[in-house]
């Protein structure tokens, strides 16, 4: 495992992590009080539709901030949740991923969809 990963120039240094299946990364470089943490976890599922097995994985990015007029600390969070039954191919993977990766990427979807979808 890597000792840290950079994503949007935010370098994540490797925590301990006191959860068995957890990988934690922080960065304190805006601050001790306003980190960046990445936490990434996987697990076990069994699908209730089809009842095939399968690993679950969450990516969960937390940005800490304190606002600048009420002094009061707060979060915002955006997380992945990948499941990926044992039956499923390499290649049903990488098209999956992809298609997500070109989701998020796609200048204004994300914002567009913050403030007005339903």
């Amino acid at each position: 495992m890597n000792a840290s990963l950079t994503f949007n120039s935010v370098v994540f240094e490797k925590a301990i992590s006191p959860v068995l299946g957890t990988s934690l990364r922080q960065s304190t470089a805006r601050g001790i009080n306003t980190p960046d943490v990445l936490s990434i976890k996987n697990q076990p599922y069994t699908d209730s539709f089809t009842k095939v097995d399968g690993r679950r994985f969450n990516e969960r990015i937390d940005l800490w901030d304190v606002d600048s007029t009420t002094g009061k600390r707060n979060k915002l969070s955006a997380y992945i949740v990948i499941e990926v039954p044992e039956i499923a191919t390499g290649a049903n993977v990488t098209v999956l991923l992809a298609t997500f990766r070109a989701l998020v990427a796609t200048a204004g979807h994300l914002e567009d969809v913050l403030n007005s979808e339903e």
